[in-house]
């Protein structure tokens, strides 16, 4: 697929305090920890409509179509349990941060001919990285417009950029 414009909701997620989780632990028990959080996280995000683009240590980077806020939306909830489950069944103490956005991006197939693979690019891809870190469900304000009312709830809007946190 060429590289194209394309507006998509944006999804990260982060197991916060993986890194001090997994200090001591040898490379095969983390590497096996990380694939159970992949496998958890890719079923969530695709039940919800969405596509994981990459995982990079213990984040998740995933888009969902421009008209699925709310999937996306309902995607970050449900990796909240999903953590959960992962600590009780490893007998871990991690938390979840996960950051949602509405952005204009490139998407496509890139690099080398031999080696191309899907990616999205742009500054929408740094704005959802940059919009917080720690536990909890941080949304954008194209985000949190495109929500229904009745799931809009309580929030805080941080600023700049607006940021609202979910409840």
């Amino acid at each position: 697929m060429p590289i194209r414009e394309a507006k998509l909701v944006l999804l990260t997620a982060d197991l916060t305090g993986f890194a001090r989780a997994v200090a001591s632990a040898d490379a095969l028990t983390v590497a096996t920890m990380l694939d159970d959080w992949y496998r958890r996280a890719a079923e969530v995000i695709k039940r919800r409509g969405g596509r994981v683009v990459k995982f990079m240590g213990d984040a998740c980077f995933a888009t969902f179509p421009e008209d699925a806020c709310l999937a996306a939306v309902d995607a970050a909830r449900e990796l909240g349990p999903t953590v959960v489950a992962m600590n009780r069944d490893r007998g871990l103490r991690l938390d979840l941060g996960v950051n949602v956005h509405l952005a204009v991006v490139a998407a496509g197939e890139v690099g080398p001919e031999d080696d191309a693979r899907y990616d999205v690019l742009g500054t929408g891809v740094n704005h959802v990285f940059m919009m917080g870190r720690g536990p909890g469900v941080r949304i954008s304000e194209p985000v949190y417009r495109q929500l229904p009312d009745a799931r809009r709830g309580e929030w805080d809007k941080h600023k700049p950029p607006a940021v609202y946190s979910l409840r």
